[in-house]
């Protein structure tokens, strides 16, 4: 599929996240700067990279204030109670040895985006998407988050021991099947933080928190993920057809 092709078809999928932003296109940041509207993470991963280009260039060519954070992976994993990376701490940027996960590039972030790159991204760098969502889902500053994946990774949750149990696994090969029928051997409390994920973005409904949007070129998004979705108002779109390798393209 050529590059133009790619780039309109994004741009139609991401159309009800620019309108859902555009609805407050009035409200100002401090000091009568226009306040950033959306804030997009891109999956940085090597499967991703024929279309990492052409999302960018449609996201700023609609919104030229969004911020788009760049992270290679797209994983969720929990520590306990905990979203590893998440709200509860700041972590300092250590990269791997083969180099940063996270594009500490700010050129094109607006203050707001500098600020939260700036604080938190040794957070982005352990904690992927997971640690992303934890931290943004109560930034006002922003009308919609959007992320741009294969969702290829898991959501992880461990209770620390010795050794470590596996109490949660939400593989990316098991999603097609009920719910039901995946393994949970979670506590209310080891719980808790899906339930803060869906309440804080059900608060996007009131304007007081940012709605979340979902595009995938393969896989359906984290069942925690779609959820947070649909309690913001906003939705889970699988394009998979953009592949040059996916089904065909649906005719409506």
């Amino acid at each position: 599929m050529n590059p133009s092709k790619i780039f309109a078809i994004i741009g139609l999928a991401l159309l009800p996240a620019f309108a859902h932003a555009a609805k407050v296109v009035s409200v100002t940041g401090d000091g009568g700067e226009p306040a950033p509207r959306i804030a997009v993470y891109l999956d940085c991963s090597g499967s991703m990279a024929p279309y990492l280009d052409a999302v960018e260039a449609e996201v700023r060519k609609q919104f030229p204030d969004a911020d788009v954070f760049k992270v290679d992976g797209i994983w969720v994993w929990v520590d306990g109670t905990v979203v590893r990376g998440g709200a509860s701490s700041v972590l300092p940027h250590k990269p791997a040895h083969a180099g940063p996960r996270v594009s500490l590039d700010t050129s094109r972030l607006s203050p707001t985006g500098k600020e939260i790159l700036a604080r938190y991204a040794g957070n982005f760098e352990v904690g992927s998407v997971g640690a992303w969502v934890d931290i943004l889902r109560t930034e006002k500053r922003y009308d919609a988050l959007v992320i741009f994946s294969d969702f290829n990774d898991q959501v992880l949750q461990v209770r620390p021991g010795r050794p470590p149990l596996q109490t949660y696994v939400d593989d990316a090969g098991r999603r097609h099947l009920p719910e039901a029928e995946i393994r949970d051997d979670r506590t209310v409390l080891e719980k808790k933080w899906e339930d803060l994920w869906v309440g804080s973005f059900d608060l996007a409904n009131a304007g007081k928190a940012p709605a979340l949007y979902l595009f995938s070129t393969r896989n359906p998004a984290s069942r925690i993920l779609q959820k947070s979705a649909e309690a913001s108002g906003g939705k889970f779109t699988l394009i998979d057809w953009l592949r040059p390798d996916g089904p065909p393209k649906p005719a409506n």
